[in-house]
């Protein structure tokens, strides 16, 4: 299996070299001047690595790859750039398996066809502009799907999963709507939308920790889920666990807006200066008791929404490898020698 390299030269978006590709098998690089080239060159199974940069995949991806970026924060990336996949790539059924990181997807991302699910996929650290569908069909005459699909701490817009199954969200900042889940989990996540129903067509799923910031219902499609310790900014509970399909525990509600620490606008928006831990403030508990804290209140002692967990929202959304952090290129030769100083370091998650 083989690794293929889509970095500039030096390792440096930012400056005015050229830019390579390359491909390492078994110890020798091949380099490839376009993504394309690259990704037709690929095998299954294979890795590509994208430096910062905008590029645009020209076909539909029609097999297994791992692909990894540099991320996407721009104070994360400034010896860099960020990662950006231009356009709207498609990824057939037959890329089962392929996992994304540290990628800005400038438009929207679509999984499978009418007749092939793509199925296990991982999506971690990327930011998603436009919809992110995970089927492209809602036919379910066969039964829901197993989709098997996973996404950590993205920064997400809408998601539609049409009718897909064994979806998990964790830790993820999201700012559209949801549509077509069904029995899949949403933890630790932090739903930003200011929209009548947010929630759409799920079914038998799972909401736990999560941060409600929008003032909203759920649509009459969504019934039969569960939920427990979340928060809701409304002044009251956005169903009525005794009359409908829904049932919960532990959930928080009447907070006001003001959940989070720093916010640039309004919460519906997503900005990098943003800061989305939870402030400390409180709310109702679902037994009326008033003046309820919100902070450590998700079901396993830590704040709901992003940064919960023992492992939270990683700042800056840093992908899992070695990362460029600075870089200094003087630019004037000194006996023939471009000084070059690159500032490495290595990521433990």
């Amino acid at each position: 299996m083989k690794k293929l390299y889509f970095l500039p030269f030096l390792f440096l978006a930012i400056t005015t070299f050229a830019q390579k590709q390359f491909v390492v098998q078994n110890g020798t690089a091949q380099t490839f001047d376009e993504i394309n080239a690259a990704i037709e060159a690929a095998s299954a199974g294979d890795t590509i690595y994208l430096p910062g940069g905008g590029f645009s995949i020209s076909a539909q991806v029609d097999k297994t790859l791992h692909w990894r970026g540099v991320g996407h924060y721009p104070d994360s990336t400034s010896a860099t750039g960020f990662t950006q996949i231009l356009g709207s790539p498609t990824f057939s059924g037959n890329c089962d398996n392929s996992t994304f990181e540290g990628i800005f997807f400038q438009s929207s991302v679509t999984f499978g066809s009418n007749d092939n699910e793509c199925t296990g996929v991982i999506i971690k650290r990327c930011r998603v502009n436009s919809t992110l569908t995970l089927r492209t069909t809602t036919d379910v005459s066969s039964g829901y799907p197993n989709l098997n699909v996973q996404v950590f701490e993205s920064v997400l817009a809408h998601i539609d999963a049409n009718n897909g199954m064994n979806i998990r969200f964790e830790k993820n900042l999201i700012f559209g709507l949801m549509y077509d889940f069904y029995q899949s989990s949403f933890n630790h996540n932090s739903f930003n939308v200011n929209h009548s129903s947010m929630v759409r067509n799920c079914k038998n799923c799972q909401f736990t920790n999560n941060v409600f910031s929008y003032h909203a219902t759920f649509d009459g499609g969504t019934t039969n889920c569960n939920f427990e310790n979340n928060i809701f900014q409304q002044s009251g509970m956005p169903f009525n666990s005794t009359t409908s399909t829904f049932t919960s525990s532990g959930n928080i509600y009447n907070t006001g807006l003001g959940l989070y620490v720093s916010i640039v606008g309004n919460n519906y928006t997503f900005d990098y200066a943003n800061d989305y831990n939870l402030n400390d403030i409180t709310g109702t508990a679902e037994d009326g008791t008033t003046g309820v804290s919100i902070k450590n209140s998700g079901i396993d002692g830590t704040d709901p929404g992003v940064y919960g967990t023992s492992l939270p929202y990683k700042e800056g959304a840093v992908p899992y490898a070695p990362h460029i952090q600075s870089a200094n290129i003087v630019n004037d030769a000194v006996n023939g020698e471009l000084g070059v100083q690159i500032k490495v370091v290595a990521q433990e998650r």
